[in-house]
């Protein structure tokens, strides 16, 4: 069992990592220091994703979603390191507003 529950937390923590560089994939279309053939990988895929012509068809069974999710997962990794400078950008970002510089604070125990 505890293999097991490994396991799961591994394909949890894949799906998270990945859906987190699926939501920075703006930022990267935006970035001008992004090569252009990577910005054309990504909105190739996604208009692949989005249009109707298939390598597989969508309705047949729900296999026709499986080369779309594929393409995707392909190209998010041949971007991952670019978007994973993003993920980074946003991190430190947020771990910079939980920072309180000059505080001054009286605690008063004779209550």
């Amino acid at each position: 069992m505890g293999r097991n529950w490994h396991s799961n937390v591994s394909v949890l923590k894949t799906l998270g990592t990945l859906i987190r560089r699926i939501g920075v994939l703006p930022k990267l279309l935006r970035d001008p220091n992004v090569r252009f053939y990577k910005k054309l990988m990504v909105i190739g895929g996604l208009i692949y994703v989005v249009s109707p012509i298939d390598i597989l068809a969508d309705p047949i069974l729900g296999f026709g979603f499986i080369d779309d999710t594929v393409l995707m997962v392909y190209i998010i990794s041949k971007v991952k390191e670019e978007l994973d400078k993003y993920l980074s950008k946003d991190k430190l970002e947020f771990e910079k507003e939980k920072i309180i510089d000059h505080v001054d604070y009286k605690i008063d125990d004779d209550k």
